[in-house]
C-alpha cells in the first residue's frame, strides 16, 4: 500500500468521505496548513499586537477542521476556496469576542447589552432605545451615544484587516451582524443601522476621522490624542464631540 504522502488527494477524499478513514483525513489536514498558515499570515498584520501569531493559527486550524468535515468532494467547488473561506470566518469569530472598546465604555456596553437581553426575553421582540434607557434610568441620548460609540469602535478596528474574499473592499457588513439578532427583520435592522455608520464614518472630516481612530482603535485618551495631533485636549473633546453628533443621527437614521 503506498504512503498517504503519495496518495493523489481526491483518493483521500474519498476514503475519508464515504470510508470513514482517520488517516486519510489527517493527511487532508497536513496537506492544507498552508492555507491556514497563509491567511493567519496576512491578518497578522492588522490585528493589534496583543493578538499572538499562535492564537491565529489555532483559531484558523478550527476552521479548517470543520471544512474537512463539511467538504462534499463530489461538488464542483475547490477545496482551497472552501477552506479559506472557513479559515477566515473562524479567525474573524474569535477577533470578534475580544474587547475593542476603551475601558470607559465597557462598564456602559455590559450594562446596556444586560438590559436588551432582559427586554429581548421580556417582550419577544428587539427592544427599542427608549425601552433600553427606561430599564437603565438614562435618557435615550445616552443609549444611543454609547451604541454609536461601541459600534464606531467595531467599524474601526475590523475594516482593518477583514478583507473580502476577492481581495477587494473589506465586506465590514458581512462579520458585524448582531448573531443574537431575534429575528430577520431585526438582523435587517442591524445591518442597515451598520452600513449607515460605515458611511458616515467614511464622510467624516479628517480630523475627526483621525480622533475618532486613535481613540477607538489605538486606545489614547484624549489628552493623549491632542499630543498627537498638537492641538489642546478641549479641541480634540470638540472634534469628538461632533464626529459623535454625526454619528447619532446615523444610528438613529436621521438624514
Amino acid at each position: 500500500m503506498p504512503a498517504l504522502t503519495a496518495i493523489p488527494e481526491m483518493d483521500l477524499w474519498t476514503r475519508w468521505k464515504e470510508r470513514g478513514d482517520e488517516s486519510a483525513r489527517e493527511e487532508l489536514i497536513v496537506r492544507h496548513m498552508r492555507i491556514v498558515k497563509f491567511i493567519a499570515g496576512r491578518m497578522a498584520i492588522h490585528v493589534p499586537s496583543s493578538v499572538e501569531m499562535d492564537d491565529l493559527i489555532g483559531w484558523g486550524v478550527l476552521g479548517l477542521l470543520d471544512a474537512i468535515d463539511r467538504y462534499d468532494h463530489r461538488q464542483d467547488i475547490k477545496f482551497t476556496t472552501y477552506a479559506s473561506i472557513r479559515v477566515r470566518g473562524s479567525i474573524i469569530d474569535q477577533i470578534r469576542t475580544l474587547d475593542w472598546a476603551p475601558r470607559s465604555l465597557r462598564a456602559m456596553a455590559r450594562k446596556l447589552g444586560e438590559a436588551r437581553d432582559k427586554l429581548r426575553h421580556e417582550l419577544g421582540r428587539e427592544p427599542t432605545a427608549d425601552a433600553i434607557a427606561g430599564v437603565l434610568g438614562t435618557t435615550i441620548e445616552h443609549v444611543e451615544d454609547t451604541v454609536a460609540q461601541l459600534q464606531t469602535a467595531q467599524v474601526l478596528s475590523l475594516q482593518d484587516y477583514v478583507a473580502s474574499e476577492d481581495g477587494g473592499e473589506p465586506q465590514l457588513l458581512d462579520v458585524m451582524s448582531d448573531p443574537r439578532a431575534s429575528s430577520p427583520d431585526a438582523a435587517m435592522t442591524e445591518r442597515e443601522r451598520q452600513e449607515r455608520i460605515v458611511q458616515a464614518i467614511n464622510g467624516l472630516p479628517d480630523p475627526q476621522q483621525k480622533v475618532l481612530h486613535l481613540y477607538y482603535y489605538k486606545e489614547l485618551t484624549l489628552k493623549e490624542i491632542g499630543a498627537v495631533l498638537e492641538v489642546t485636549e478641549s479641541r480634540v473633546c470638540q472634534i469628538h464631540s461632533a464626529a459623535m453628533k454625526t454619528l447619532r443621527k446615523a444610528v438613529r437614521g436621521d438624514t
